[in-house]
């Protein structure tokens, strides 16, 4: 049976990956899920063509059937072969070489791994004849996924020694248990004896192992502290400590360990050897066993007795976790940067920024589809973590990321040249860095204007083999889809190797045409982190919610019959009407409704601190100052911040220069300001995204306001005639609920 993945299956029919999956996912096609990946056979493919009215035949994926039919013949060829050169052999050897051979060819079919992949590793192994850090834990450290090791002393030293093969180890997304006696005097361990008894051995446990890691502090060489630290805090190391109750006294001191692969191959080993420099200068020795070496039994059996030790399952040992007091010690020890590479295998419970690993690892596997991730979560840093990891891997040759506004795009710049040592070019703006780009591709960087010009003109400098190298980041993804874009790139986004979308809004309300467009050129939504997971995390802040009610004046209700009239008379007369274009002309009456001053006032002259550190959102410039006429005599800290040239006031704003910024829609989206506490909303629209990037600007936390409680002020309308004569629930109350509900959000971890 011929079996297609899904990138197969994309090439064939020439269309996007994406495309298949969200068959499969629908169920139109039959699939079969290995992890986040599909395996389609070739019957159930050729039926739903058929539905689709695509003879199979007919398609270039016959061609790969035939290839890998091929393939598969010589595989079976070569292994009848084999196995005649092996029943051969078996006929000149004893039974007992019979039975050996049987078994090996038996655990060599199971593991399906090529023997030169494995470590070679003797049965015996002592520190007289053999040197076991480089003959023994380095080989195996860099082969295997998971390590498990219980042993009678650990010292930083063993960690010093074997540095090299733990890096390779943590960068190869490995994951290390231990069991160890912690360092402990006579009467530490009388001591947790009497409490285990009593039932209150935890807390004098963590006592013992506070004075453990003030040991650590002292004595260890930085980089070998810091190398710990780090091990512990993402999760490759977890430590549990061992002591001997009941039937037994004394120290913990048995010495074995397992390494594993993810293909099923294990390999155990037991000896004097403990995990110190002294273990590596004493005479010591090890006995090894390995499963495709006809030894699985003394492995199991060895697996069976760590598992019952880290379970505390072993009535005559208590095994003691690491306690969240004194993780947080040795993750205060981390004084530098990580000594080795993440590729984003595992991601430790206790860092509240673990869902940019997630993201991380999420896209690496799928190649192509859009973080929504909510404001201040770190959609910037969780991407340059991807572009990183991409280069490492020498998966991309460039980056293109794309944007609409200097700002963000100015944003964009300082964080690479900060964070990276790749060439950095800009088109945008007064920047014509584009000829730059394209002389010097390799290991660079090119921020462009989301501006169909700066974007149309780039793509077309940028062959095949550019595209093919490179990584397109769209950011605020959802502008994206705007009808100019849609218009002019169609078909040119997905020709890069990977494309990325960032947003913590990626859909676009009322537009399908240009969800389809995102859908189709950069990919679906694959990882989601909103700000309800934010604030509950302790990422964002927790804030109070000020919904101010207002009536609409008569002026604004003469308008909005005047809107529902017009448009009734054309639909009465057969024209075709737009009913969000009516929508949005009542909404704009509403943004800027002069009701909404006196209501204001009221609300300043108990609540004046609220426009401390404050962004108030209008909708134009006008209404503005009507707000300003407001502030002048309450509050003249005040600037604005509307066109190009007042960009310094928002640079001094984000100093704390000024205090309240009057401003529209500039600084929606992207712009990181830690210090706003309040966020005014005179205008907001129907649609959440603009309604979330604004009152994200005040939900960060603030490093030096730990204790930080933002504030959201809003304006509903409570005149339902409006609503009542255009039939539709008034979006003013949805807001409401939906921010009310979500102020109600407190932090869990």
């Amino acid at each position: 049976m011929i079996v297609f993945t899904t990138k197969q299956i994309s090439e064939g029919l020439e269309m996007s990956e994406e495309t298949i999956r969200r068959w499969i996912r629908s169920g139109e096609l039959e699939a079969d899920s290995l992890g986040r990946s599909y395996r389609i056979n070739e019957d159930n493919l050729r039926k739903f063509l058929e539905k689709k009215g695509i003879k199979y035949e007919h398609t270039p994926l016959t061609k790969f059937a035939n290839e890998m039919k091929r393939t598969s013949q010589g595989i079976v060829s070569r292994t009848v072969q084999n196995l005649e050169k092996s029943n051969s052999l078996k006929e000149k050897t004893t039974f007992s070489n019979e039975n050996t051979v049987n078994n090996n060819l038996k655990e060599t079919k199971i593991n399906k791994t090529d023997i030169k992949e494995l470590p070679k590793i003797p049965l015996t192994l002592n520190t007289s004849d053999n040197n076991v850090t480089k003959e023994f834990y380095e080989p195996c450290l860099q082969w295997a996924k998971n390590y498990d090791r219980a042993v009678g002393y650990f010292t930083s030293s063993w960690m010093r020694v074997n540095a090299k093969g733990m890096s390779v180890f943590a960068s190869n997304g490995g994951k290390a248990r231990w069991i160890i006696s912690p360092i402990m005097e006579p009467e530490d361990i009388e001591a947790i004896m009497n409490s285990l008894r009593l039932k209150d051995g935890n807390e004098y446990f963590t006592n013992v192992l506070k004075q453990n890691v003030e040991l650590l502090k002292e004595f260890l060489e930085h980089d070998t502290l810091n190398a710990i630290a780090w091990m512990v805090y993402d999760g490759i190391i977890e430590f549990r400590f061992a002591v001997p109750t009941n039937n037994l006294e004394g120290d913990f001191h048995d010495k074995f360990g397992i390494f594993s692969d993810d293909k099923g191959n294990k390999l155990s080993f037991n000896g004097s050897v403990n995990d110190s420099y002294k273990g590596t200068v004493n005479y010591e020795s090890l006995k090894i066993f390995q499963t495709w070496k006809s030894l699985g039994d003394f492995v199991k059996d060895d697996e069976k007795r760590f598992e019952r030790l880290w379970k505390n399952k072993d009535p005559n040992v208590a095994i003691y976790k690491l306690p969240k007091a004194i993780e947080k010690d040795i993750f205060e020890l981390r004084t530098r940067k990580r000594p080795y590479t993440l590729t984003g295998k595992f991601v430790n419970p206790m860092d509240k920024w673990r869902h940019q690993s997630e993201a991380i690892n999420t896209f690496l596997e799928v190649g192509n589809g859009i973080l929504e991730m909510a404001t201040g979560t770190g959609k910037t840093r969780t991407a340059l973590e991807i572009i990183k990891t991409l280069f490492v891997r020498k998966k991309i040759r460039n980056v293109i990321i794309t944007v609409n506004g200097t700002d963000l795009l100015d944003q964009w710049y300082r964080q690479i040249i900060k964070s990276t040592n790749l060439n950095v070019y800009r088109f945008y703006s007064s920047y014509k860095e584009l000829s730059g780009f394209m002389l010097l591709p390799t290991n660079s960087v090119l921020l462009v204007s989301r501006n169909p010009q700066f974007l149309e003109e780039t793509l077309q400098k940028m062959g095949n083999s550019v595209l093919k190298n490179s990584i397109i980041v769209c950011d605020e993804v959802h502008g994206f889809g705007s009808p100019a874009i849609v218009g002019k790139l169609k078909g040119r986004i997905s020709g890069f190797k990977y494309r990325l979308g960032l947003s913590a809004t990626p859909e676009r309300e009322y537009d399908e045409e240009g969800n389809k467009f995102i859908t189709d050129e950069i990919g679906e939504v694959i990882y989601k982190f909103d700000t309800e997971d934010a604030i509950k995390r302790g990422i964002l802040c927790e804030f109070e919610y000020y919904p101010l009610e207002f009536m609409l004046t008569q002026e604004d209700k003469v308008k909005i019959k005047k809107i529902i009239s017009t448009f009734k008379i054309k639909e009465e007369a057969g024209e075709v009407v737009d009913h969000i274009q009516m929508y949005t002309r009542l909404a704009e009456v509403k943004k800027v409704s002069p009701a909404k001053l006196p209501a204001f006032k009221d609300f300043l002259d108990n609540h004046l601190e609220i426009l401390n550190r404050s962004i108030i959102f209008v909708e134009t410039k006008e209404f503005g100052i009507e707000v300003q006429n407001i502030l002048i005599d309450r509050f003249p800290h005040y600037h604005t911040y509307y066109g190009e040239d007042d960009r310094k006031n928002l640079s001094r704003f984000s100093k704390g220069e000024i205090n309240c910024l009057i401003t529209s829609k500039r600084i929606s989206e992207g712009i990181d300001i830690q210090s706003v506490n309040n966020i005014i909303l005179f205008s907001a629209d129907r649609a959440r995204l603009q309604t979330i990037q604004r009152t994200g600007r005040c939900l960060r936390i603030n490093p030096n306001n730990p204790g930080k409680k933002a504030n959201v002020v809003d304006f509903i309308c409570v005149d339902s005639e409006q609503d009542q004569e255009s039939n539709r629930i008034s979006i003013d109350v949805e807001r409401r609920e939906w921010l009310l509900k979500l102020s109600q959000t407190r932090r869990e971890e």
